[in-house]
């Protein structure tokens, strides 16, 4: 079992370049990417995205790489002639209209203004490069992985603990269903003899009862939830993604505690429904985060 937040560095570094890579991952219903490269290497866009899917299936991923080039070897100088040539042709018009003012034009003069002399980056072997790029996201997807998969440790030694209280809870409740019939009939007797209603055939006392109990009784429901208990702790250990699947189920496991209180018609069930549905709720904020 993964969580969804995590985060993980890689580093490729060589002489001449060094690559950083950092991915952050939070929950989202779906897989959803925030790539952030230099803008030379923005054909790596699609790239980034299949190596990671690879590994990692749901969640907000926002992908940071930066990198850093040591050398000239890929930087050039270009020296526009024609803008030059303009520019000394301007300077010399502007020093025919004004004789008075000394003409101081130099090679430093026209080497200033802007474009004459650029550097230009030399064309990128691609393929070559994306061989390190690659080593450096994979690190960093190895590291992610790792810190979502420890998190998700966490979250399911969390999940076991509220699942063991439900299910103690569960289990209160089923102890207290057996008493809410003979509970029932003591309060039928009590009624009649506080009011004097006189004899009642016993034959319809006994189908009253009979009729009460099978109205509050959370047998059914008792056993499905118990089921889903079951189930949740046996999809906990599973590697695939399974955060929605438990999401599914968590809802199971609250619309029948939701059913057991409503028909038991039993104060003590009640509380223990309260119980399970705290505990229930703890789980569902947190299920939010699992992959």
């Amino acid at each position: 079992m993964k969580s969804m937040t995590g985060f993980g560095r890689g580093e490729y570094r060589s002489e001449a370049l060094v690559i950083d890579v950092e991915i952050k991952t939070i929950n989202h219903r779906y897989r959803d990417f925030n790539i952030r490269l230099p803008r030379k290497y923005s054909a790596f866009e699609e790239k980034v995205r299949n190596l990671i899917s690879k590994k990692v299936n749901r969640g907000r991923i926002d992908v940071f790489i930066k990198t850093e080039k040591f050398g000239s070897e890929d930087v050039s100088l270009v020296y526009d002639e024609n803008l030059a040539k303009e520019y000394y042709d301007i300077l010399n018009k502007i020093g025919c209209n004004f004789s008075d003012i000394k003409n101081d034009i130099t090679i430093t003069t026209i080497a200033r203004y802007p474009e004459v002399i650029k550097t230009e980056e030399a064309e990128i072997d691609l393929e070559e490069q994306w061989k390190y790029f690659e080593e450096a996201i994979n690190e960093a997807v190895d590291t992610l992985v790792e810190s979502r998969r420890l998190e998700g440790e966490a979250l399911k030694l969390d999940f076991i603990k509220r699942i063991d209280i439900v299910g103690s809870e569960t289990e209160k409740i089923s102890e207290l269903a057996h008493d809410i019939p003979v509970n029932y009939a003591k309060e039928l007797n009590d009624n009649i003899e506080k009011y004097k209603v006189g004899v009642i055939d016993s034959d319809r006392l006994a189908t009253e009862i009979a009729l009460y109990a099978e109205k509050v009784n959370i047998t059914e429901e008792l056993v499905r939830l118990d089921n889903h208990l079951k189930s949740f702790l046996t999809i906990i250990e599973k590697k695939e993604p399974i955060g929605r699947k438990l999401d599914f189920l968590l809802q199971e496991i609250n619309r029948e505690a939701n059913t057991i209180a409503s028909k038991s018609n039993s104060f003590e069930i009640s509380s223990s429904v309260v119980e399970i549905k705290s505990e229930l709720e703890k789980i569902r904020e947190q299920i939010q985060n699992i992959e």
